[in-house]
């Protein structure tokens, strides 16, 4: 990567803790008016600002070699969740919950991404972004949702991979870059609920022939009860 050239300056804080940065900062940074920015403290006082852009390239280059062994073989894939959604490409026996849904809108060829859309990661698909970089679950960060059984998944991916002790630093970039992770206590409501849905998917998805984790599984139950869509990876194995 381009290295970017470096500056050494000052800013005064402003009214109600305003900071303005100089424009050659700001060219640096590549950022304008309006530009969303991270902010990290560090434990010796220091202030980190950095534009989204350098939070999404560093997860990718701090991860990628880390995680080689355990990235999925197959992109990131967008599934339909509890709306009716277009056929699938072939049948996979898990009706509406898992029907693969066109990327594109047909007459711009480009992705449709609303406020109100609604959209369910699993672990996978955070980790072919890893892998992949910019596509379809870079722009569906700012709307997704984490839930409980994909972080759970995601944190025994890099223990697995031995970057254990980076988990706290990866979830916390993911929620800056827009990802919201629903705690423990909003889960147990819907914890049984979501668990007997997921069985009859694994279940139904080995009649059809295909194995599916049942992290996955727990994603793809919450995606049927949010009625969102979900963006997954390696979803479905066949069965050897």
């Amino acid at each position: 990567m381009e290295q970017q050239p470096t500056f050494t300056t000052t800013a005064r804080i402003g009214q109600r803790g305003r900071l303005i940065l100089p424009a050659q900062v700001q060219r640096a940074l590549r950022v304008t008016q309006g530009t969303t920015v991270a902010l990290r403290t560090l434990p010796d006082g220091s202030l980190v600002i950095e534009p989204l852009w350098v939070v999404r390239n560093r997860l990718r280059e701090k991860y990628a070699e880390i995680l080689a062994d355990h990235l999925p073989t197959g992109p990131a894939q967008l599934h339909g969740g509890g709306r009716d959604s277009a056929e699938p490409t072939e049948p996979t026996g898990l009706g509406t919950a898992l029907q693969p849904l066109p990327e594109r809108d047909p007459s711009t060829g480009c992705r449709v991404y609303r406020d109100d859309t609604r959209l369910v990661l699993t672990a996978r698909a955070v980790l072919a972004w890893v892998a992949v970089g910019p596509g379809l679950v870079e722009n569906a960060l700012p709307y997704g949702v984490l839930p409980e059984a994909a972080v759970e998944d995601l944190v025994t991916v890099l223990v697995r991979g031995g970057a254990g002790e980076h988990a706290d630093a990866l979830l916390a970039d993911l929620a800056v870059l827009g990802v919201r992770m629903p705690g423990p206590a909003k889960q147990r409501a819907t914890l049984a609920q979501d668990t007997a849905v997921a069985l009859r998917l694994v279940e139904e998805a080995a009649k059809a022939g295909y194995v599916l984790t049942m992290p996955d599984a727990r994603c793809a139950a919450a995606a049927v009860r949010l009625e969102a869509r979900l963006v997954a990876a390696d979803l479905l194995a066949s069965t050897p």
